[in-house]
């Protein structure tokens, strides 16, 4: 391990498809985790992201307004990599009848500097894709129209010197991507946390002998009427044994998993950690809060509709919403005296300081992070109860209320519930959740990290060594 630290030995890499500009939770709990490995467990996190955007001087912006990423963990996009470094692959043969973008076609601009031209046919699909380097001269091409004889055009990546003259391709962006990571590892001890279900689907193909490859599961894994296995994660959850670790962040998930998929995969779990701070419990509190992505999964409406309820009866009550997305006219429409709605903010969880009350209605979870910082903050939380995290988290009718999912007139009740409940009373339920709170502080957390890192490391090594077993025995039967 890392000198100081309780991690095991081995740089510490994060695989996820993007950073978006305002984003949400997926994004910040994979920055959290990363802080906490810098900053607690004395290692350096590289978090790597593929997403092809030209917002990255905004996204920029966005990570050092909200403390983002601090020392320790760096952030480092593929196509802005490509710009700067060069990169190991086919020879290109002849030109392979590449052909540059000509100056003019769809330029596109980050912080004032040209980086893309972009090719866009009739119907809007993409078709080629040039990526420039500071000085304009072009470092890396995405063909997605090569002509293959499957009759099917086939996606090359093709790298360029600073002449503009083809240095090496590859045949599709997995194989780019394999690349990448293959340098930045350059064969030592590595640790690669994939934490996007879109980069799972590539990293449970990547294997390589000093790599120690985890799939981090954010968000449930079930339809929402919990028959069956979401579409989206269909293709991951059949191929699970091939990481050395899956971790979730609910004991229940996992094991819901398990009895699922069986008892190959090392599914583990561990929780997103949460800081808990000195809280005053005995002040008077205002209102109802909600921090989410305006979204349909998310079923703010909900939230709107229980407020409006119980207005009738506790006419002081009040809604903050914090989040954006695609409902958001229609909820402001919708929506009644004493409800007000402040859009994306990055301070959106100071409000947890101030609210009585959290309100969380989404139709699943994976552990549900603002539960945590919510009783963390003292601020008790009404939730839906969903898979996976909020049962988990809350105690119902100590440190906050569990309703049942979907029931607007319970969450309602609950709201009601809460408004009159006694100072006393009030306070004893905040302290309690913020004690329950502390059960996810960052070092128990960064504990089960550790624990959970060796042994992701102990099965790769028996899994490279049985796989060396079969293939002395493979080519014995071959020879005989």
């Amino acid at each position: 391990m890392t000198r100081g630290s309780i991690l095991p030995a081995g740089r510490q890499f994060v695989l996820t498809w993007g950073v978006p500009r305002e984003y949400g939770g997926l994004t910040a709990a994979l920055l959290q985790r990363s802080r906490l490995f810098a900053g607690r467990g004395a290692t350096p996190v590289h978090v790597l992201t593929c997403d092809d955007r030209d917002d990255r001087a905004a996204v920029a912006a966005e990570l050092a307004r909200r403390d983002g990423l601090t020392e320790g963990v760096t952030l480092t996009n593929l196509w802005d990599w490509l710009r700067e470094n060069d990169l190991r692959g086919r020879p290109v043969a002849g030109g392979a009848g590449f052909a540059p973008l000509p100056a003019g076609a769809d330029e596109e601009f980050s912080g004032g500097v040209l980086v893309r031209r972009v090719r866009v046919d009739a119907d809007g699909s993409v078709r080629q894709i040039d990526h420039l380097r500071a000085d304009g001269t072009l470092a890396a091409s995405d063909r997605r129209d090569v002509p293959h004889s499957s009759g099917r055009p086939r996606r090359v990546i093709v790298t360029c010197d600073e002449s503009g003259a083809p240095r090496a391709a590859w045949r599709g962006v997995r194989e780019l991507y394999a690349a990448w990571l293959d340098r930045l590892t350059a064969g030592g001890r590595s640790f690669l946390l994939v934490d996007s279900k879109a980069m799972a689907r590539f990293a449970s193909g990547y294997r390589r002998p000093g790599v120690v490859v985890l799939h981090v599961v954010h968000g449930s894994h079930l339809t929402d009427d919990g028959t069956a296995i979401r579409p989206s994660r269909a293709e991951v959850f059949s191929r699970l044994s091939a990481f050395d670790a899956v971790v979730f962040c609910t004991a229940r998930q996992a094991g819901d998993v398990r009895r699922e998929v069986g008892p190959a995969p090392l599914l583990a779990v561990v929780p997103h950690p949460v800081a808990v701070g000195d809280v005053d419990t005995r002040s008077p509190r205002e209102g109802a809060v909600v921090i989410a992505r305006l979204e349909p999964i998310k079923r703010v409406e909900h939230a709107v509709d229980a407020v409006t309820r119980a207005r009738r009866r506790a006419p002081s009550l009040t809604l903050d919403v914090y989040g954006d997305g695609p409902v958001r006219s229609r909820l402001e429409e919708t929506a009644t005296d004493g409800i007000r709605f402040h859009g994306f903010d990055p301070a959106a969880r100071d409000a947890l300081s101030r609210a009585s009350v959290l309100l969380l209605t989404s139709r699943s979870e994976a552990f549900s992070l603002v539960v945590a910082e919510a009783m963390a903050a003292g601020c008790l939380p009404i939730a839906y109860d969903v898979p996976y995290g909020p049962r988990e988290l809350i105690v119902d009718g100590r440190t906050g209320w569990l309703v049942p999912a979907g029931d607007v007139d319970a969450l309602a009740d609950a709201l009601v519930r809460a408004a009159s409940l006694d100072p006393a009373a009030l306070a004893r339920m905040r302290r309690q959740a913020v004690e329950r709170a502390r059960l996810y502080d960052e070092s128990r957390v960064l504990t089960r990290w550790a624990l959970t890192l060796s042994r992701a490391a102990r099965r790769h090594r028996l899994r490279r060594a049985t796989w060396r077993i079969r293939e002395v025995v493979r080519r014995r039967l071959r020879i005989g």
